[in-house]
């Protein structure tokens, strides 16, 4: 009898647009004309990109219970709550019809609560963590985290700061970590393209074509500083010799907490004139071609997609130390980086950028050659491909660059 394929069942936290489930989609996309394994995907929700899912392999939607319980009365919510775990593995056990897998592959530390629950389904468990101590801490908690990375096989961490983050404030040893960067592909554009939808977003913003565009993207919040994107910009726009200087950040939903407040103090800096926001768009390349500096004002991002997509447009990136793996992508361009959370750093670095326009290409060159060569799934996804054969192997990881 010929032996049976290798079954993984790959978790993602979610179908958004987000980048730790676009990279999950390319790497999917890149395996499977690499193996012959048996792929499947359980998706926590719907979301846009839940229908790119369904195109590369068998996808499963779950919901968690304790989603529904909020729809029921509170009675009903008070008496079932302490029966949520037995009520999520029911269904768990329902949803998957009693499958079992090779190897669980779960993405971010988000998936901690489907973790738990098929830890009984394969003997092995690779979890690939996008998140820093706040974002682990945040969602998982503190509490429950060192239980949660108690039989895990091995861990890939997106970033140096992720593998530090794990063996220092986590505990995990060393040898259980592999280190494997993001990746994003290469746009097929070219210049003339590129040109005219630098020039159509101007024209839709109302905005003149000399207009030096300052860019942001990603959700909103404390975590992505999307606060101090605002005083950095009220900062350029009250100097002399910048009123040309314009903002855009590309993210977030319409009405929400995060961005009402960011609307909020747009009014209250008396930005309306200097700063637009888009809401989260499928078409963010188009808002990439207008930016000539990308600034990533996150207090913490472990290896933010974000910045490796800007720099395929040779757009550079300006970041805070000790916040992530920004510095690490924009390596010994110390001009690029400012003390963590100092604003006033941090906008003189824009303010060069825009004085300098032969620097600004030379590092926008740079940035490009760098993704190119170091962060495409060509580069990184065979580390992972090999994390995941290793993991199923039961040996030790492979050695880090």
């Amino acid at each position: 009898m010929a032996n049976s394929p290798t079954r993984i069942l790959f978790l993602s936290h979610s179908a958004s647009l987000n980048g730790a489930t676009i990279l999950l989609l390319h790497l999917l996309d890149w395996l499977k004309t690499r193996v012959d394994w048996e792929i499947e995907v359980l998706v926590n929700g719907r979301g846009p990109l839940l229908d790119e899912f369904k195109s590369v392999c068998k996808t499963t939607i779950w919901r968690s219970p304790a989603t529904l319980l909020s729809e029921l009365p509170q009675d009903w919510k008070r008496s079932l709550q302490p029966h949520l775990k037995t009520l999520e593995a029911l269904y768990m056990k329902a949803l998957l019809s009693g499958r079992r897998y090779d190897l669980i592959y779960a993405n971010t530390g988000a998936t901690w609560q489907q973790v738990a629950i098929l830890s009984k389904y394969a003997p092995a468990l690779l979890w690939h963590i996008h998140e820093l101590g706040y974002g682990l801490r945040l969602s998982i908690g503190e509490d429950k985290i060192k239980h949660a990375f108690k039989d895990i096989t091995k861990f890939v961490a997106v970033s140096n700061s992720v593998q530090d983050t794990l063996s220092r404030e986590f505990n995990v040893p060393h040898d259980k970590i592999d280190l494997v960067h993001g990746f994003v592909p290469l746009p097929d554009l070219a210049s003339e393209e590129h040109q005219s939808r630098r020039q159509q977003v101007r024209i839709k913003l109302g905005w003149p074509q000399d207009t030096f565009v300052v860019g942001g993207c990603g959700s909103l919040g404390w975590r992505k500083g999307t606060d101090l994107f605002l005083q950095i910009a009220q900062i350029i726009s009250r100097t002399n010799g910048y009123e040309k200087v314009r903002f855009l950040w590309v993210g977030g939903g319409k009405q929400d907490k995060e961005s009402l407040e960011f609307d909020h103090d747009v009014r209250a800096l008396g930005l309306q004139e200097h700063c637009r926001r888009i809401i989260t768009t499928e078409e963010v390349s188009d808002y990439y071609c207008t930016m000539d500096v990308f600034a990533l004002t996150s207090r913490e991002d472990p290896f933010p997609l974000v910045m490796l997509e800007a720099g395929t447009y040779k757009v550079p990136t300006v970041c805070f130390a000790n916040a992530g793996g920004g510095p690490e992508f924009i390596g010994n361009d110390a001009d690029l980086i400012a003390p963590y959370l100092d604003v006033i750093t941090f906008a003189a670095h824009i303010m060069t950028l825009h004085d300098e326009p032969d620097l600004r290409a030379q590092l926008g060159k740079s940035a490009l050659e760098k993704v190119r060569t170091h962060y495409t799934v060509e580069c990184q996804g065979p580390k992972l491909l090999q994390s995941i054969k290793n993991c199923l192997a039961g040996v030790t990881p492979f050695p880090t660059d």
